[in-house]
C-alpha cells in the first residue's frame, strides 16, 4: 500500500499542474495572496486594537482573504520588492512584509519608544532613511536587516517658539537622484489649544546629500504644515514634488493653504497654488496630480463634510466633485492614489462597509458602484511595484 501511494501522488501532481484543458490555481493561492504587477496594497485598521494589509486586484475587483496583521495606527511604502509598513504611534516599528509569499511578515525592527515612524525612503539594497515625527533624528538603516546606518540629527531646525519642543516634525520623505528631501512641518507641540498649530516661522523642505549625508539646502514652504506622501511627476514640461500644504486644518481649520509644487531645475517652489483651499472649500488633505490639466484633491470642509475634487493644475479651477459624504457618516477619504494603470483608488467608507473606490482618469467613470470591500477600514493605499 505504501509503494502504491508513493507512486499515485506524485501521477496526480503531474496530472494537475500539466493538464492543459484544465485550468488550475497554483495551490499556494488557496493559503497565500497571490503577488500581480497591477494589485494595490491597502493598510486596513479598525482604529483601536490593530489592522491588516489586504492586497486588491483591480481586474477582478476585488480583495483577497490575507490576513497579515499590522498596528491600528500604519501606512506603508514600497521598495526592494518588499513592503514596508511603517506601525506609528504606540508601535513605533518597521515590518517587512514579503510580496512573493503571501506578504506575510518576514522581519520587524524597532525604531524606538515613542519615535512614531513616518515615512521610510529605500536609496537602493543597502541604504535607506526613515523619518521619526516624534524625534529629532532622522534614522539612517540597512533595508534588508534594520541594522542602523548612522543618524542625522535635524533638532536644530525645530520651530522657535516661546516654549520650543526641540522636534521638527519630520514627516514625508522622498529621493530624486542623489538627494533625499524632507519635510519638516514644524508645529507647536506646545500650543495651549493642544492641536499642534503651524506657526510664523514656516515648514521648511530639507535637501539631504545621500552620499555624504549632509544637508546641501533649506526651503520654505509658500505655506506651512504639507501632510501625507510627497508626489513625483513631469508637469509642465519639467520634474515638480507635489504636495498638500493644509496650514491650518482640523479644529483648527482655515481656508489658508492649497497644492504646492517644487521645481526641481531651480529649487524653487512655483508661485501660487495649484488648487487652492479657496476653490477648493475646505482643508485638502491629500493630492494627486495626473498632468498639466487633471488633479484629484481629497478636501474635509469647516462642517466635516468629506469630498473628492477634480481640479485643473494650469488655472486652479475645481472642475467637478466625484464624492461627497456628508459629517453624518462615519466615514473619511484617507487616502487617494493614481495609479500607473490610469485608475485613481480612493480609500474611503462612503457607503455601508468600508472599501476602495475606483475611477478611471480617462473620463472620471466610477468603476466600482459600491467600494471593494477590505473587512476594515482602508487607511493607506500603495502601488505594488518601483
Amino acid at each position: 500500500m505504501r509503494s502504491l501511494s508513493r507512486t499515485i501522488l506524485p501521477s496526480l501532481f503531474i496530472f494537475f499542474s500539466f493538464c492543459g484543458d484544465i485550468e488550475r490555481p497554483p495551490l499556494y493561492t488557496l493559503f497565500l495572496t497571490p503577488n500581480l504587477p497591477n494589485n494595490i496594497g491597502v493598510v486596513t485598521t479598525d482604529f483601536a486594537s490593530g489592522g491588516r494589509f489586504k492586497v486588491v486586484n483591480p481586474e477582478l475587483l476585488l480583495s483577497y482573504p490575507g490576513l497579515t496583521p499590522i498596528h491600528s495606527d500604519a501606512i506603508a511604502r514600497y521598495g526592494n520588492d518588499k513592503v514596508y509598513i511603517l506601525n506609528r504611534l504606540n508601535r513605533d516599528s518597521i515590518q517587512v512584509l514579503d510580496p512573493n509569499f503571501g506578504f506575510q511578515t518576514i522581519s520587524e525592527w524597532s525604531m524606538g519608544s515613542g519615535t512614531n515612524p513616518a515615512d521610510i525612503a529605500i536609496l537602493g539594497p543597502n541604504k535607506a532613511y526613515v523619518s521619526l515625527y516624534g524625534s529629532r533624528i532622522l534614522r539612517i538603516i540597512h533595508p534588508l536587516t534594520g541594522a542602523s546606518l548612522g543618524q542625522i540629527d535635524l533638532g536644530g531646525y525645530s520651530e522657535p517658539s516661546a516654549i520650543p519642543d526641540n522636534l521638527p516634525e519630520m514627516s514625508g520623505i522622498q529621493i530624486v537622484g542623489s538627494s533625499l528631501f524632507v519635510v519638516l512641518q514644524r508645529l507647536d507641540r506646545n500650543d495651549p489649544t493642544g492641536y499642534f498649530p503651524p506657526g510664523p516661522w514656516g515648514s521648511l523642505l530639507l535637501e539631504i546629500d545621500t552620499v555624504t549625508d549632509s544637508i546641501i539646502s533649506v526651503y520654505t514652504f509658500p505655506v506651512p504644515n504639507p501632510v501625507g506622501k510627497p508626489q513625483i511627476l513631469e508637469l509642465f514640461g519639467e520634474t515638480h514634488i507635489i504636495f498638500a500644504a493644509a496650514n491650518r486644518m482640523g479644529f483648527l481649520s482655515q481656508i489658508d493653504g492649497g497644492v504646492v509644487a517644487f521645481r526641481l531645475s531651480s529649487r524653487t517652489f512655483r508661485s501660487g497654488f495649484l488648487f487652492s483651499e479657496a476653490a477648493a472649500g475646505g482643508d485638502i488633505l491629500g493630492v494627486q496630480v495626473k498632468n498639466d490639466q487633471l488633479g484629484y484633491a481629497s478636501v474635509l470642509d469647516a462642517s466635516f463634510n468629506k469630498t473628492l475634487q477634480v481640479f485643473n493644475p494650469s488655472t486652479g479651477q475645481k472642475l467637478a466633485t466625484l464624492l461627497f459624504i456628508p459629517s453624518s457618516y462615519d466615514a473619511s477619504l484617507t487616502t487617494i492614489l493614481l495609479a500607473d494603470d490610469e485608475i485613481l483608488y480612493v480609500s474611503n467608507t462612503q457607503f455601508s462597509q468600508p472599501g476602495v473606490t475606483m475611477f478611471d482618469t480617462r473620463d472620471n467613470r466610477l468603476l466600482t458602484p459600491a467600494p471593494i470591500s477590505v473587512d476594515l477600514q482602508p487607511f493607506d493605499l500603495i502601488q505594488l511595484k518601483e
